[in-house]
């Protein structure tokens, strides 16, 4: 008697264990996103359709345009290394300052594969002149201060 429930009790607990496991990977693979160069992105398209994705790369030269009154951005990423391109639309959410063409950019959002669009959830803007010349701004022997 002692045997057979304790026998059920752990086929229960191994049920519960692999449901939980199942459920797990389940939700990792819909939450994971994974990461691209617009090159990589184009190569890999029929395996990422329809999923979560980073891109970064530049803003393409003339490709911006900013529709303020509805609130949507759309643009091309383009590779810093190819002519490839990954068309974006970030919409309901107000365009990065610092947002010009031919600037950085990281992208985040669902990848649809027929259009080689991205609808973004995620817009983010580097702004490579705002750091150039900090090095220099900074001594770098004893000679370089000003002595009283």
């Amino acid at each position: 008697m002692q045997k057979q429930r304790r026998l059920k009790i752990i086929a229960a607990s191994l049920v519960l264990l692999s449901g939980m496991v199942f459920l797990g990977y389940a939700m990792l693979k819909k939450t994971s996103v994974r990461h691209f160069t617009p090159a990589l992105l184009v190569a890999d398209q029929g395996k990422v359709d329809d999923q979560l994705v980073q891109v970064d790369g530049l803003i393409s030269e003339g490709s911006s345009e900013w529709d303020a009154a509805n609130f949507k951005l759309t643009f091309a990423v383009r590779d810093r290394e190819s002519a490839a391109t990954v068309n974006v639309i970030y919409k309901d959410r107000l365009k990065p300052d610092n947002f010009v063409d031919g600037g950085s950019v990281f992208v985040e959002g669902r990848y649809d594969a027929s259009e080689n669009l991205i609808v973004a959830t995620k817009l983010m803007t580097k702004c490579a002149s705002k750091y150039e010349g900090a090095e220099s701004a900074i001594p770098t022997d004893e000679t370089s201060y000003i002595s009283q």
